[in-house]
């Protein structure tokens, strides 16, 4: 079985797609480069051939196509290392085993000692008292362990373990489909997508996966008899259309696996289909606290507060502004009826749109404060995606020219055209569909980069990637990542002159020690106080918007900052940490303070596109760790 860390290894070079050194492996994984040298033979030695490849002078290198094989096989087994991954592991099976659970099962599974265990167990108790209150307790028999609790609350614990699972991976219907090991959910979710069809319904694509997860836990609860009780209004729900889809796809389902559907699971499905409404079900004037709203204006005046705060004008995008008045009215229904959605793409937006989740949480404040709505953190994520697709499109110069080359049947053929222009056509434009590389042909067409979907082998100064025929989320992205690399070849001067001009020897601090991220606010607010770059007010509010939201990412990397003081002058102060500290879900190495005045405030989408890039891209993040001085950083940013 390959161990934890074993996996995160294969995980960063999959994210790199290039040759990476060992030594920059072992300081993300913070251990020494031998073993990582002994991980690497590990995992070669797990799929019996060589997966990884090593070479003295360029690194370590996965063999993409043999991964994406091994992709297709059933989940690899791994032995929990970390104590919080082992409480997980005790949480399903807890969760799922029909009868008890007995201690010396869960010792052989864990490959850990009885006193481990039992810490491990009062870890759990921890977590279940946070979690449910008294509500829900771990029972113990002897060597006999068991959850006691409602089903509802069974049911919610269980979503959150899938959503850690998830994390970076959520639009990825094969791994998702891997976490249920009992249902074909891929199958499923054909299903779905039928009977939408057949009822003419529409949701967006990234909502299937929050669905089908839904469903997942559902089928699995169901399988094991765990039946739970609806408050809804089953009469009103019975006469919508989402009701009818419900129960046709409950009845196929049925069909499929085998597991007797209650009427409880089709009213709660129903009431989540209705968060998708359409815009012919939404309403512009609606009464809240006995006043009447237009949503309407709310819009235009939330579009106009975004511009006016960011310098960010998307208040003539007709699009946006329907989308926007279609969730609004969502968010409100869901809070009038109790509903708490679970936003499962929260972590990557945050990460990979961070401009874009900024803009979310400022409209989301606007719109508290407006009509009075609880915006909460996973609501705002959602508000995000609306945002993300305008912001990209007010941002377009020229769309990219491309030229798309697909030897395969017609009909794959333009499947494939469709697919990825139906994702991307508001950055790019396809110039031509070829069957084969032409030489010639392509110098004429004079394209900004090539898709393709086998192995083409060129000396031309083209930028060239390669994607599967079908175009699965990996395909979506390494497209994503060539139009973002290009546009940095657009902006490179200026974003040089603006980083530049941003950071300030006299605020670049080392070796900084700290036990929480609040001391490392204050330290670094404190000397950019001192240095006459921040007025008071600026700490308090970098610390409100530091609870609202952790302003920390998975590479290691934190940027606080604040949503609406205004500093006396733009720069970022750049601490780099002794040790790392917890901060939020991650534990941080390198903090950035952003600082804004007025009159640069239209800036700020080059910064949050350099750390979109930075938090994905460990070759960088690694060579920012290791700088020695100020001038380094500034030499690793610039590259």
């Amino acid at each position: 079985m390959l161990q934890e860390r074993q996996l995160k290894i294969i995980e960063l070079l999959k994210s790199s797609s290039d040759w990476m050194m060992g030594k920059d492996l072992a300081q993300l994984l913070e251990v020494s480069d031998r073993t990582i040298r002994s991980d690497i033979e590990a995992i070669n030695r797990h799929f019996d051939r060589t997966m990884i490849t090593s070479n003295r002078h360029k690194g370590y290198f996965l063999d993409q196509q043999l991964y994406l094989q091994h992709c297709q096989l059933p989940s690899i087994a791994v032995i929990p290392q970390s104590p919080q991954d082992r409480v997980k592991f005790i949480f399903k099976e807890l969760l799922f085993q029909k009868d008890e659970v007995h201690i010396l099962h869960l010792q052989e599974e864990l490959c850990v000692s009885e006193s481990a265990l039992e810490q491990d167990l009062r870890q759990v108790r921890l977590l279940l008292k946070q979690q449910s209150g008294n509500d829900m307790v771990l029972r113990r028999r002897k060597q006999l362990l068991w959850l006691e609790g409602s089903e509802s609350q069974k049911r919610q614990l269980y979503k959150k373990l899938l959503e850690e699972e998830t994390k970076g991976n959520f639009l990825n219907m094969n791994k998702l489909a891997e976490l249920y090991t009992e249902i074909d959910l891929l199958k499923i979710k054909e299903i779905l997508e039928a009977v939408f069809e057949q009822y003419n319904f529409h949701v967006r694509d990234m909502a299937m996966p929050m669905l089908m997860m839904h469903v997942g836990i559902c089928l699995e609860r169901l399988k094991q008899r765990h039946y739970v009780q609806t408050d809804f209004d089953g009469e009103k729900i019975k006469c919508t259309q989402e009701y009818e889809i419900a129960q046709t796809f409950f009845k196929q389902v049925e069909k499929l696996t085998q597991i007797e559907y209650v009427e409880a699971e089709i009213l709660r499905f129903s009431v989540l289909l209705m968060g998708k409404r359409n815009n012919h079900l939404t309403s512009d004037e609606l009464t809240i606290s006995n006043s009447q709203v237009s949503l309407e204006v709310t819009v235009n005046q939330m579009l106009e507060y975004l511009y006016e705060t960011f310098q960010i004008d998307l208040r003539f995008d007709m699009e946006l502004k329907i989308g926007l008045e279609v969730h609004i009215q969502g968010v409100l229904e869901r809070q009038q009826q109790g509903i708490v959605i679970h936003n499962v793409y929260l972590q990557e937006t945050k990460r990979h749109y961070s401009l874009v989740f900024e803009m979310a949480i400022c409209v989301g404040k606007f719109l508290e404060q407006q009509i009075h709505v609880d915006m909460s953190e996973d609501e705002v994520g959602l508000l995000a995606l609306h945002l993300g697709n305008a912001y990209e499109k007010s941002k377009m110069i020229d769309k990219y020219r491309v030229l798309l080359i697909c030897p395969h049947e017609q009909v794959l053929g333009k499947l494939c055209y469709q697919k990825i222009l139906d994702r991307f056509q508001n950055r790019m434009e396809f110039v031509a569909h070829k069957q084969v590389f032409e030489r010639q042909s392509v110098l004429q067409l004079q394209p900004d980069f090539i898709i393709t979907t086998l192995p083409v082998v060129h000396d031309l100064q083209i930028p060239t990637v390669q994607i599967s025929l079908f175009v699965n989320g990996k395909d979506e992205s390494t497209i994503f990542y060539m139009l973002n690399d290009l546009d940095k070849q657009r902006h490179k001067a200026e974003f040089e002159k603006f980083m530049k001009n941003m950071m300030d020897p006299d605020l670049f601090f080392q070796d900084v020690v700290a036990d929480n991220e609040e001391e490392v606010i204050c330290y670094m607010c404190k000397q950019m106080y001192q240095n006459h770059v921040i007025s008071e007010g600026f700490l308090e509010s970098v610390l409100q918007r530091e609870r609202f939201s952790s302003t920390s990412f998975s590479m290691g990397i934190a940027i606080p900052h604040t949503l609406q003081v205004k500093s006396k002058k733009s720069c970022i102060a750049i601490a780099m940490l002794k040790q790392p500290i917890a901060w939020g879900e991650y534990d941080v190495s390198i903090v950035l303070l952003l600082a804004m005045n007025e009159k640069d405030q239209k800036l700020m989408s080059i910064f949050f596109d350099w750390l979109s890039h930075v938090s994905c891209d460990t070759t960088l993040f690694s060579k920012l760790l290791k700088v020695n001085s100020y001038q380094e950083f500034v030499d690793a940013v610039i590259q």
